[in-house]
C-alpha cells in the first residue's frame, strides 16, 4: 500500500478552524523531521496534531466508525451508514477490501504514526529546553494516545480474545517509512504487553486531570482497567477501577440525562472529543447523516422501558435524542466515563469468584442512578446476564460496548443469527497492508477472510 503512514515530506498540515478553542497550539503547517521541533512550543504544538486525528473533519473514520463499526456488527443500530460496504458489517459478511475496514486501519494507525513522532521527536530534544515538567507530560499523553489506538486496533483486526494467538496486530513503536514499513504481525500477548507498557508509562507521567478532552493519569488507568478486563486479569483490574472512583478526580452526575447534557463539563466525562460550532459544520462531523435507529432488534427489546432509551436513540429519521449525536454539545464521541468503572468492577468481581452481594453492588450504583433499582439477581450467573444488560444500557454507542461484552460474555452467536463463528469476531487486514507492507501476505489474513 502506498499511503498508509506518510512520514516523509508533509508530516501534516491541520486547519486551525479544526482545533479552535480545543488546544492552545494550532500544529505549525509543514513541519518535516528535520526541523519539526525547534523549541517546546512545536513539541506540544506537534502533540496537538495526535489529537486532532481523533476529532477533525479529515479523522472521521476514527470517531465515527468507533460507533458505527461495532454498532452494525451486533445490531443495536439497525442504520449506521449508506451503500454495500457498510451492509456487510450488518450481515457480519466482510470481505477484505471493504473500504470501511481499509479506513478505520488507516485512522488507527495515523493516530499510532503521529504518536510515535512526538514520542520520538520530544525525547531526542533536550531537557533544557522544557519548563518544568513538561517534557514528561508530553511524552506521557503521547504514550497514551498510542496505546488508546494500539488497543483499538487490536480489538478490532487481532485476536484480542485469544492471548494464545499469534495473530496480534502490526505494532509500531517507531515513525513509518520507507526503511520501517514492513513489519510482521505481533502475537496477542505481545500486543497487549506493548499496550500495557505504554499506559504504564502514561499513568507515571502523563499531566493530572485537568480537562476532559485531554490524556491524564486518570484516563490512563481507566484505559488499563479496561484492557485487564479484556485479558480476563479480573483481579487486577477491579482494582484499577476501583482507584479510578475513589480518588475522586471525576464523580457521578446524578442523573443520566446530565452526563450527556452536561458535556466538556460532566463530572464523570475521563475523555471526550471537543467539539465546537466550528468543529461540528456540515462537512466537519458526519454524525448527523446516521440515525442510529435500533429497529426491532434484541438490543430495541433491551432498551424498552428503560429511562436510558430516549436519550440513546430515536426511530425518528432526525436523531437528536441519540447521546452521541447530541445538537447542543456538537456531537460528541465518548471515549471513556466513570460509569465504565463501576461496570468494569461488577464485570470483574462476577467472573472471579466474588460473592453474589460484593458482585452486585457497584452494579446497583449504574442501575439506581438510572431509576431502574437493585439488580433482582440471585444467582452469578443471573447477575453476570444483569451485567451484561447494564453495560448495553448504560454504554450504548461508547466505544462498542455492547459488541465486546457480547463477545466477552459469549452471547454474540445467540444474539445475532448472523454470527456463526469466532472469525467474525474480529475484521479482515485491509487489502492495502497486505498488498503494502511486505512482511505480510495472503497467509497471515484472519481466518474467515483468506
Amino acid at each position: 500500500m502506498k499511503n498508509l503512514i506518510i512520514y516523509i515530506g508533509v508530516l501534516f498540515s491541520i486547519s486551525a478552524c479544526e482545533l479552535t478553542d480545543v488546544l492552545e497550539n494550532d500544529p505549525p503547517n509543514n513541519l518535516v523531521p528535520e526541523n519539526v521541533i525547534e523549541n517546546e512550543r512545536d513539541a506540544e504544538a506537534l502533540l496537538n496534531g495526535v489529537y486532532s486525528q481523533i476529532i477533525s473533519r479529515t479523522s472521521s473514520y476514527y470517531y465515527m466508525n468507533y460507533e458505527l463499526i461495532p454498532s452494525a456488527l451486533i445490531g443495536s443500530m439497525s442504520r449506521s451508514g449508506f451503500g454495500s460496504s457498510h451492509d456487510q458489517f450488518r450481515e457480519n459478511d466482510l470481505f477484505f477490501d471493504n473500504s470501511h475496514v481499509k479506513n478505520f486501519w488507516l485512522a488507527l494507525y495515523k493516530v499510532v504514526d503521529q504518536a510515535n513522532n512526538v514520542i520520538k521527536l520530544t525525547t531526542e530534544f533536550p531537557d533544557s529546553e522544557f519548563s518544568g515538567n513538561n517534557k514528561a507530560e508530553i511524552l506521557g499523553e503521547a504514550y497514551f494516545l498510542r496505546a488508546m489506538a494500539t488497543f483499538d486496533a487490536l480489538r478490532y483486526y487481532g485476536q484480542f480474545y485469544n492471548q494464545s494467538s499469534s495473530l496480534g496486530i502490526v505494532l509500531r513503536t517507531e515513525p513509518s517509512n520507507f526503511v520501517t514499513r514492513a513489519k510482521e504481525r505481533s502475537s496477542v500477548v505481545d500486543c497487549y504487553a506493548m499496550i500495557l507498557g505504554d499506559l504504564n508509562f502514561a499513568i507515571a507521567n502523563a499531566p493530572d486531570f485537568s480537562v476532559t478532552y485531554r490524556a491524564s493519569k486518570t484516563a490512563a488507568k481507566a484505559l488499563k482497567a479496561r484492557v485487564l478486563l479484556f485479558q480476563g486479569d479480573y483481579a487486577q483490574a477491579v482494582a484499577l477501577a476501583s482507584e479510578v472512583i475513589t480518588d475522586g478526580t471525576r464523580t457521578p452526575e446524578a442523573g443520566f440525562a446530565s452526563v450527556f447534557n452536561n458535556g466538556l463539563n460532566s463530572s464523570e466525562m475521563i475523555l471526550m472529543t471537543h467539539r465546537d460550532e466550528n468543529s461540528d459544520a456540515d462537512q466537519n462531523n458526519r454524525k448527523r447523516f446516521y440515525t442510529g435507529r435500533a429497529g426491532t432488534t434484541w438490543f430495541a427489546t433491551l432498551m424498552a422501558g428503560d429511562p436510558r432509551q430516549p436519550l440513546t436513540y430515536t426511530s425518528a429519521l432526525s436523531a437528536t435524542g441519540l447521546k452521541v449525536n447530541n445538537v447542543d454539545n456538537f456531537r460528541p464521541t465518548y471515549y471513556i466515563r466513570l460509569a465504565e468503572m463501576y461496570l468494569i468492577q461488577a464485570e470483574g468481581l462476577a467472573f472471579s469468584g466474588a460473592t453474589l452481594a460484593d458482585s452486585k453492588a457497584p452494579l446497583d450504583i449504574i442501575r439506581n442512578r438510572a431509576g431502574i433499582g437493585d439488580s433482582p439477581a440471585t444467582t452469578i450467573e443471573e447477575l453476570r446476564d444483569d451485567i451484561f444488560d447494564e453495560i448495553v444500557r448504560e454504554l450504548a454507542f461508547e466505544n462498542g460496548s455492547e459488541w465486546f461484552a457480547a463477545i466477552r460474555f459469549g452471547k454474540a452467536m445467540t444474539l445475532k443469527p448472523s454470527i456463526t463463528s469466532v472469525n467474525q469476531y474480529i475484521l479482515p487486514i485491509p487489502e492495502e497492508e497486505i498488498n503494502g507492507n511486505a512482511k505480510i501476505s495472503l497467509a497471515d489474513q484472519n481466518p474467515g477472510y483468506e
